[in-house]
């Protein structure tokens, strides 16, 4: 017999079917596991059945390394800052409320003097004379987000939780003034926007409108989870809602309010954001939608927090010895 035709004969072919049998027997699935087990992330395990989403999953997956970047970089410090009554935090928001309204509406691009601003906040009426539409539309925001403001104190005092409700009621307050001024037209006050939008000038595309209840209903879970520690509850509120941009306009303000109703329900004071930080604050919000990367939003944030934490704590202890000298006076 010719070497091709024992090459090509049946007992080659047998023993070539063989060899290929032997090689596939060693690397089946069913010996390596590849290709038949699937690792499912614990947070995906706790997503409740039958509300998954792509979206939904991957804001679950972004929440959980969201949170870890938190614990590894504020650690056990949240639990070592001190607390205070509800008195004292209200009387810090009240002297607070103008120095704050003033910043967070002009970091939105509203152009209006501080002064002016201040006299609206104390319910004072506008200078007198026209006023042209930029300046209407500035004091209409700072009015609607005093509004806002007073919403939030008043709701905390009565524990209610970071839910749907509370964000339109504060949507409403917000804007309220400026549509019944006739500057702003009648948006959908009870509901979320409903077409797509683009932040001029930033990397981040919010998510398509059809995603948002999803994702608010996310975002309400999270924020009513038992166990999470009370910073990392006002730090995420505020990113999860801005990234989640579930309204046309006044997306930033809101996060502000809602990350402060936060603190103020775990005994801690108001945290401003100054209005000439904006580009660096705007860059780490940017940072943990674009890149993955919420360390430097969290640092930012966790700052605010201590100092705030420290401003507060002198005019306590002020409080307490005028209040011990008036008693020995008494006495």
């Amino acid at each position: 017999m010719s070497r091709k035709k024992i090459q090509n004969g049946p007992t080659a072919k047998s023993a070539h079917h063989q060899r290929i049998s032997v090689a596939y027997g060693a690397t089946s699935p069913s010996r390596t596991g590849v290709g038949t087990r699937i690792t499912v992330p614990s947070t995906l395990k706790e997503v409740p059945r039958g509300t998954g989403s792509p979206w939904l999953d991957a804001q679950a997956m972004r929440l959980a390394r969201q949170e870890d970047d938190i614990q590894r970089i504020v650690g056990k410090a949240p639990a070592q800052l001190p607390t205070f009554n509800w008195a004292t935090l209200v009387a810090n928001a009240e002297q607070n409320k103008a120095y704050d309204a003033y910043h967070s509406t002009t970091m939105e691009g509203y152009r209006i003097s501080r002064e002016v601003s201040d006299a609206i906040v104390r319910g004072e009426p506008l200078p007198g004379g026209p006023q042209d539409r930029q300046t209407l539309e500035a004091a209409m925001a700072v009015q609607g987000y005093t509004g806002a403001y007073a919403e939030v104190l008043k709701r905390v005092r009565r524990k209610e939780p970071i839910d749907t409700a509370l964000i339109l009621d504060l949507y409403e307050a917000l804007f309220r003034p400026a549509i019944d001024a006739g500057v702003t037209a009648a948006p959908a006050l009870r509901g979320w926007r409903t077409a797509s939008v683009g932040l001029r000038g930033w990397r981040y595309v919010p998510p398509n409108p059809k995603k948002i209840p999803d994702l608010i209903g996310g975002f309400e879970r999270f924020a009513a989870r038992e166990d999470l520690a009370p910073v990392t509850r006002a730090v995420l509120v505020h990113l999860e809602f801005v990234t989640i941009h579930p309204f046309m306009d006044g997306n930033g303000r809101l996060g502000r309010l809602l990350m402060n109703y936060a603190l103020l329900s775990a005994g801690l004071p108001w945290v401003t954001i100054r209005s000439d930080e904006r580009v660096p604050y705007f860059r780490a919000i940017e940072s943990a939608q674009v890149d993955d990367d919420a360390v430097v939003f969290v640092e930012f944030v966790w700052h605010l927090i201590r100092q705030a934490v420290a401003e507060l704590k002198p005019k306590v202890r002020r409080k307490r010895q005028v209040r011990r000298r008036r008693r020995a006076r008494r006495g």
